[in-house]
């Protein structure tokens, strides 16, 4: 399962909430450790080995998951902030391109987390306008590429129920 939306929309915190539920694995959002480390210099290499280390990240816990495996991002967004922050322009290198196109197939559902909690401030952020740009963005993306997705709204354990709604239906694998 992974969930996308924009920054401070509670990815982070509903991956490992779930994780926990239901005695699995979460894989946390690479970018944000690059973001940091490199304090937010990057270039169009760096966000290829975001999505490259994010996929092994994927592949690793994947050994270690019970059921599901609660992934906090993907390559899909990894580009759509390359690209609104301007560190990665057209044309994106294209194993960047390869990993987010593989996004609709690779998960087995994708969960947006809607920005309806509050922005919670942070220095890496931008703000809670630049929030609103990108979650437009991310629900446009999804919807050119025809992937499916369900919104998941209010607290973290509203939120949870939601997609344990979405998982519970499934036939076990």
């Amino acid at each position: 399962m992974v969930f996308v939306g924009a920054e401070s929309t509670g990815k982070s915190t509903l991956a490992e909430y779930l994780a926990r539920v239901y005695d699995s694995v979460s894989v946390p959002e690479i970018g944000r450790f690059i973001w940091e480390q490199k304090q937010g210099k990057l270039d169009a290499d760096d966000y290829v080995d975001i999505a490259l280390k994010h996929r092994q990240a994927e592949d690793e816990a994947m050994q270690r998951a019970r059921r599901w495996l609660f992934v906090d991002t993907n390559a899909l967004t990894t580009l759509l902030l390359g690209l609104q922050f301007g560190q990665v322009t057209p044309p994106a290198p294209a194993e960047l391109l390869r990993c987010a196109d593989e996004c609709a197939a690779r998960y087995a559902h994708t969960f947006v987390c809607a920005d309806d909690i509050p922005y919670e401030e942070q220095e890496v952020r931008e703000n809670e306008a630049w929030r609103g740009r990108i979650q437009r963005l991310v629900l446009q993306d999804l919807e050119a590429r025809g992937i499916p997705y369900t919104i998941v709204r209010g607290s973290v354990e509203e939120r949870a129920a939601q997609v344990m709604g979405v998982l519970d239906a499934r036939p076990p694998a």
